[in-house]
């Protein structure tokens, strides 16, 4: 039985990239934007609405609900309905077939929907690899590239943990943990591949109180 793969990521670790040499090697489904996309669809949200509460609207612990001061009850209570949308796509796409998900605390819901799925973390050691793809990717200016990654990953915790009430980067959560940094993507992407085609185990509660160990390209 396959499953889907989730794969968390630092930014500028290249978890995107991964995904999609994933998806191309084994013909699974990709999901990253397009969840929201289609997520917006689902629930007749706004695409541009939906965007505003993305990863980078969370600030502190809780989302930044001054952005939507003044508007009706229905559109403040939009951040909590996105991730509901969310969620619904994401174990409607496993369900059909395993598919490739990026973030979007997709490991949690799968393991809430009781979909089988293989929780990957992707992280690099490169520090001159992660501000290159800063730069390449977000168009960020190389001098202020540290600074933006480090806010990034921020703003990834604190979503996961707004929404999930879990630590972003906690090894004991994943299966798999990468240096991509050290491995490179084709290494990553053949890892995880092959971590994906193994027979899962059931997965246990997110409290567990012994998680079983994951394996850590350190």
């Amino acid at each position: 039985m396959h499953r889907s793969i989730v794969i968390n990521r630092e930014f500028g670790s290249g978890g995107r990239e991964i995904g999609r040499l994933i998806s191309e090697r084994t013909g699974m489904e990709l999901y990253d934007t397009r969840v929201l996309q289609e997520a917006a669809s689902k629930r007749g949200l706004a695409a541009d609405l939906l965007a505003t509460f993305d990863e980078r609207v969370v600030t502190g612990t809780y989302f930044d609900m001054s952005v939507i001061a003044g508007f009706d009850a229905e559109t403040y209570s939009l951040p909590y309905r996105m991730y509901g949308a969310i969620a619904e796509v994401i174990t409607e796409a496993a369900r059909v077939a395993p598919a490739v998900f990026i973030g979007r605390c997709a490991d949690s819901v799968l393991r809430s929907a009781k979909q089988p799925c293989l929780s990957t973390f992707v992280y690099s050691t490169d520090t001159a690899a992660k501000i290159a793809r800063a730069v390449e990717v977000d168009g960020v200016p190389a001098k202020d590239a540290e600074k933006y990654i480090a806010k990034m990953d921020k703003i990834r915790s604190r979503y996961q943990q707004f929404f999930t009430n879990t630590r972003f980067g906690d090894p004991r959560r994943y299966d798999l943990c990468l240096n991509s940094g050290r491995l490179g993507y084709e290494m990553c992407a053949d890892l995880i591949t092959a971590a994906q085609e193994d027979q899962p185990r059931p997965d246990g509660p997110e409290t567990a109180a012994s998680p079983t160990e994951p394996t850590s390209a350190e």
